[in-house]
């Protein structure tokens, strides 16, 4: 196979991130091992929450509770709040906070201070059992945007309050069911019932698709130097599949997991995405397929 594929499977797909609320940084303090502080951060792309710049009382005529209303709303739902699945987003992590009903508002904590999404996630755990409590809420329109203070009195995050019906503005849970190693043994249990698909022609490649449970998961690319036909393509995978293929360490991104592929040589020839929430594996990448 490592002759024959001459092309690593790619066609990575790119998760859109949805992060609800204006996010804040947490930042490592000057001296080792004084306490981190939160300092205001840049506003995510797909962020709902506005900087205090742009806040105003307009529309106030248009809601049915208070301020006072509003922040005894957040108050009363800090207790149940719970840090989610921490992800990666360029040079910083973002950390969901979430009640039973779904995400509340998102943090960020610097690679800085940082450098694994599990230390990122324990950053905000230890700040949240230090206590939070609710700011003075701004109106924006019809919705209240509170501060969330830390121990500190610091704003580190915004919870958005529906000034109509009162309830808290959330976004769909994050948190996984999966385990990473659990979708490690989920792609090593598949492998053994992969089927070859038929190889198709893209230009200067083959693409072989891999299926599982009558629904392709993977897409192999090979060179038509070695495989000058469909038929040489497939057999090639055929070949490398029956010499057993094994599943590496998964890489994380958002609610999913994608899981690389080895042959039996150790060449990384594409990659598995299990939904961290169901466990199931989800189908190929349809951009390759005619």
């Amino acid at each position: 196979m490592n002759r024959k594929i001459a092309l690593p499977a790619v066609a990575i797909v790119a998760i859109i991130v949805l992060v609800m609320a204006a996010s804040f940084t947490f930042t490592a303090a000057a001296n080792a091992g004084s306490e981190r502080t939160a300092t205001w951060g840049k506003a995510l792309p797909m962020n709902r929450g506005f900087p205090p710049t742009q806040w105003s009382q307009s529309g106030s005529g248009n809601v049915t509770i208070d301020a006072k209303q509003a922040k005894a709303v957040v108050e009363a739902a800090i207790p149940s709040f719970k840090v989610g699945t921490a992800t990666s987003l360029k040079t910083s992590w973002v950390v969901p906070i979430e009640d039973a009903k779904g995400v509340v508002t998102s943090i960020q904590v610097t690679q800085v201070s940082a450098s694994t999404a599990e230390q990122a996630k324990s950053i905000v755990q230890e700040s949240l059992k230090k206590g939070w409590t609710a700011g003075e809420p701004k109106l924006m329109r019809t919705i209240y945007n509170v501060p969330l203070l830390d121990s500190n009195n610091a704003v580190i995050g915004y919870v958005r309050v529906d000034g109509k019906s009162g309830e808290i503005i959330r976004q769909p849970s994050t948190t996984l069911t999966v385990t990473s190693q659990q979708a490690k043994t989920i792609v090593s249990d598949a492998i053994k019932e992969f089927k070859v698909g038929e190889a198709k022609d893209r230009a200067s490649v083959w693409t072989v698709g891999i299926k599982y449970k009558d629904k392709e998961v993977m897409t192999v690319l090979l060179g038509k130097l070695n495989t000058p036909t469909s038929g040489d393509a497939v057999k090639a995978v055929q070949d490398s599949l029956g010499k057993g293929w094994s599943a590496g360490e998964p890489k994380q991104l958002r609610l999913i997991y994608n899981v690389p592929i080895s042959d039996a040589n150790g060449n990384a020839i594409g990659n598995i995405r299990v939904d961290g929430k169901t466990g199931e594996i989800i189908a190929g990448f349809p951009l390759l397929r005619k």
